[in-house]
């Protein structure tokens, strides 16, 4: 893949803005962009691109002087204590880690001591229904908060009304952290989708534009209305984290995601 970024370079500003009044956004990196390199390169890439915060995924493997993946599993403890030294330190904030998901409550348990190892405040999950009562009361053991997730209608949490019903009957701890993109397969309107949302609590959203095709496009290209979805978010009033995933692997990759960030640049103030 292409590192070189054409028309962007130093240009590119802190992807950070305000949504009206005191209400803080925040454009941050889903990490599964660049599956394709390790934890330590793609924050470096995230670095350049202009980003100040990331979420990380389990996909990858730690790289630079650390060995493993990043998993409970994929790592010793004492390498858990030197990725955390090195996330510390490494000019970008880790916010959140995921998706995840376990069968019972052992697998959730690893997970929660894993991040908060990790020294990341937030687990982002598309669970079983079911086990929402759960990871609720676990989160608030650990102090973590959950992000709820959301892919295609083979899981209920396509349905952003279905989604904000049953945040709303969870502790503060739980809040949305749906992928607007998703929404756009499902034919829901994004902006419609965040208002929905707003019935309850957004902590994070995977801010994503799509084509007719649902393919990702660099913002403001494609069909989602991000600017319609700014505004509802401006309405809303809360602070929230925006976070870019573009599931697309290929050489252009890298240059479309800073197309991304000079959009949100431009058009989140």
């Amino acid at each position: 893949m292409k590192n070189a970024l054409v028309g962007f370079g130093a240009s590119i500003l802190t992807a950070v803005a305000a949504l009206g009044g005191d209400a803080p956004i925040t454009l941050a990196l889903q990490a599964y962009t660049f599956k394709d390199r390790t934890m330590v390169e793609t924050i470096e890439t995230a670095k350049k691109l202009g980003f100040k915060a990331i979420e990380l995924t389990p996909v990858q493997k730690v790289g630079g002087t650390f060995a493993g993946s990043l998993t409970h599993s994929g790592l010793t403890p004492e390498t858990v204590v030197a990725v955390r030294d090195y996330l510390k330190t490494c000019g970008i904030k880790a916010f959140s880690y995921g998706v995840v998901n376990e069968p019972d409550e052992a697998g959730w348990r690893k997970e929660f001591e894993f991040v908060k190892a990790l020294g990341i405040g937030m687990l982002l999950t598309e669970p079983p229904p079911e086990q929402l009562p759960l990871i609720d009361r676990l989160a608030q053991e650990y102090k973590i908060r959950v992000m709820i997730h959301n892919h295609a209608k083979t899981s209920p949490w396509w349905d952003p009304a279905f989604m904000a019903s049953q945040v709303a009957a969870c502790s503060e701890y739980i809040g949305a952290g749906a992928d607007i993109g998703h929404w756009v397969a499902a034919g829901i309107d994004p902006a419609d989708g965040i208002r929905q949302l707003a019935k309850s609590r957004i902590f994070a959203l995977h801010f994503v534009d799509v084509n007719k095709d649902a393919r990702p496009v660099p913002y403001g290209t494609g069909v989602g209305h991000l600017d319609q979805v700014l505004d509802a978010l401006r309405a809303k009033g809360h602070s929230v984290t925006l976070t870019c995933e573009y599931e697309q692997w290929d050489d252009a990759t890298e240059n479309n995601v800073g197309a991304c960030v000079k959009w949100f640049n431009e058009h989140a103030q």
